[in-house]
């Protein structure tokens, strides 16, 4: 995924873009640069580097007038991390095979690069980079017949693949032309100009009004207006919306990192996640599935299909499905199934499509094989109005605010309970018996926000052990049950943030493998809450680890005495249901990683090679 960011304005244009680009720079950190207008020629600057390594050799472009402009930050796809491979890319200059100079900024990546390479350079093309992005700019330039749109349109006929563009044409200095297909793109609209982005975050200190570029839609903006048409240049009618969520939102506060800040506002994120859907009598309303009641209530098997965190937080859905709903359930692997030849359905299923962003490739491949089948699909998303809250058309949000941080923290606990609430719903729906145990749980989803509020405040624990850890390259995370896949997510955060050789398993697989790589210098993290069913079980794994004198860190219930004596750290977290422990447990979690990082002198927010949304394949 990379940063795009393009503004046609009046005045400050590079500020403005450059300030975009920084907010953005979540998205890709390889390298950025800019095109821009001197004195009428279109010119380029890139860089290895970061945002403010590009401002830097920007120097002098402020005071030159610009009204418009195109930005990126690159988080690399094809090719090496190097300035030729930077974007922007340009088509050639001073050549017969292009007739306009053409410079764009690409987030996707191209299917038949290979093929549409071979062919411009077999017609005479000079190639100057090894990315796909390049090729793009080539085909535009050499459809141009002084109809920018129409070779937009003419030049993407030929493109196989997934991009968000944003282009610039040195004959027509007033406007940005843009085309998605399969990665995201949005206009800002403001009284100080006009803004296309990837992301509405790069505009929103200028205004809240934003327009969502569909799939196949291509177009341009100007100082004042836009213009979008689809491929068969059709016009397309569009709605201006409002961003749900303000500036400051996204700003890190007093916090070093944002994954810091978004730990720390679980507590209230919970709440907003339940708020208005726990009714005073306990019954649970949630208004995006109120029109699909006939669907759900014939629905005999349900799925859960996901990515990365969202994937451990639908494994954590099938245990709350099959236990508090009493309906079958499962989970599939997104990137598997969008790529599964023969994909076979149980009968009267539904599925459950998991995002944060509502934009990940993997998960919008997997909803196409699955709608091809006329198999139901709901969301379970949290960015409102994005690309799988749209295709599905039916779900829930998960209203864990703006998430920024490339290591998901407060989105997986927002998941977890909105698989809660819909697992109560469907029960609702079923007519099954309201037992004792039902009330306990609802009641305790209304002390969720308090409980997590007092595991932000133990933080300082937490760093304590993290301070005797960060050293070892090495980890195993164990769990049983539905917190199985809270190990999964725990040892998914040490090993993208901190880089650390984390594995998650059930404890139950540990003699089935595991236990062979336990020593004095492979430590174990083991999620044991008190109310756990498995509770004695993995008690039992943590003695044959010690017995091979492998140190343990347990996360256990508060008064737990039991396993204080025999694990070498505990990082306690209050008692609480045991359908509701995940969403405990992983907190301490997130904050072991975040300060083994931290520890390692490593950014938490800049994890290598990794990028908030995975929006290519």
């Amino acid at each position: 995924m990379c940063g795009i960011v393009g503004h046609v304005g009046r005045t400050e244009v590079l500020r403005k873009l450059l300030a975009g680009l920084k907010r953005l720079e979540y998205r890709g950190y390889d390298s950025a640069g800019a095109a821009l207008f001197r004195n009428g020629v279109l010119e380029v600057k890139r860089v290895v580097g970061d945002v403010a390594t590009l401002a830097t050799s920007l120097a002098g472009f402020e005071d030159l007038g610009q009204t418009i402009g195109i930005v990126h930050t690159r988080w690399a796809t094809h090719g090496d991390v190097n300035e030729a491979n930077a974007h922007p890319h340009r088509s050639c200059v001073n050549s017969p095979h292009c007739k306009e100079v053409v410079v764009l900024v690409h987030n996707g990546t191209i299917d038949n690069f290979q093929e549409q390479r071979a062919e411009l350079l077999e017609r005479g093309h000079v190639l100057l980079s090894d990315t796909d992005t390049e090729l793009i700019a080539h085909l535009i330039a050499e459809a141009y017949d002084g109809d920018p749109l129409r070779a937009v349109r003419t030049g993407l006929d030929r493109v196989v693949g997934t991009y968000g563009l944003a282009v610039l044409f040195q004959n027509d200095p007033a406007r940005i032309y843009f085309a998605r297909n399969g990665s995201p793109l949005v206009l800002g609209l403001s009284e100080v100009g006009n803004f296309v982005a990837s992301d509405p975050l790069a505009f929103r200190e200028y205004t809240d009004k934003m327009v969502t570029i569909d799939d196949g839609c291509v177009g341009w903006v100007s100082l004042d207006r836009y213009h979008v048409v689809n491929m068969q240049d059709v016009p397309v009618a569009c709605t201006v919306e409002t961003i749900p969520w303000s500036l400051e939102s996204a700003e890190r506060g007093e916090h070093d990192h944002y994954m810091a800040k978004e730990i720390a506002e679980q507590p209230a994120m919970l709440r907003n996640g339940f708020r208005g859907r726990l009714l005073p009598n306990g019954e649970v309303k949630l208004g995006g599935l109120e029109a699909s009641g006939d669907i759900l209530a014939a629905t005999l098997s349900h799925s859960f299909v996901g990515a990365g965190t969202s994937l451990n937080a639908g494994m954590i859905g099938k245990v709350l499905f099959q236990e508090v709903a009493d309906v079958h359930a499962d989970w599939e692997n997104a990137s598997e199934l969008a790529n599964q030849k023969q994909p076979r359905f149980r009968d009267r299923t539904a599925f459950w499509a998991l995002s944060q962003s509502g934009e990940t490739m993997d998960l919008l491949g997997a909803l196409e094989t699955i709608q091809r089948y006329g198999v139901p699909c709901f969301g379970i998303v949290n960015k409102v109005g994005s690309l799988i809250a749209r295709k599905t058309g039916r779900g829930v949000y998960i209203h864990a605010g703006l998430e920024i941080a490339v290591a998901s923290t407060k989105a997986f606990t927002n998941q977890v309970l909105a698989l809660t609430l819909i697992a109560l719903y469907l029960r609702q729906l079923h007519g099954l018996p309201r037992d004792a145990w039902v009330d306990r749980l609802v009641a305790d989803i209304h002390r969720l926000p308090e409980l997590a509020a007092q595991l932000v405040d133990r933080e300082p624990d937490v760093r304590a052990i993290a301070e005797r850890y960060a050293g070892y390259p090495n980890f195993l995370y164990l769990g049983r049950g539905i917190n199985y896949p809270t190990a999964l997510e725990g040892a998914l955060k040490l090993k993208e943030i901190a880089y650390v050789n984390a594995i998650g398993y059930s404890a139950g697989e540990m003699k089935h493998g595991p236990i062979a790589l336990i020593d004095g210098g492979f430590p174990t993290m083991v999620i044991a809450p008190k109310q756990d069913d498995y509770y004695a079980q993995v008690l039992t794994n943590v003695q044959q680890i010690r017995a091979r004198h492998g140190r343990v860190v347990a996360v256990a219930t508060d008064g737990d005495e039991g396993i204080r004596q025999c694990v070498n750290d505990v990082i306690w977290v209050p008692p609480v249901d045991y359908f509701l422990t995940p969403i405990l447990a992983v907190i301490p979690q997130q904050q072991f990683a975040y300060h083994v990082a931290k520890i390692r002198g490593l950014n938490p927010d800049r994890p290598r090679n990794l990028a908030k949304s995975v929006t290519v394949r």
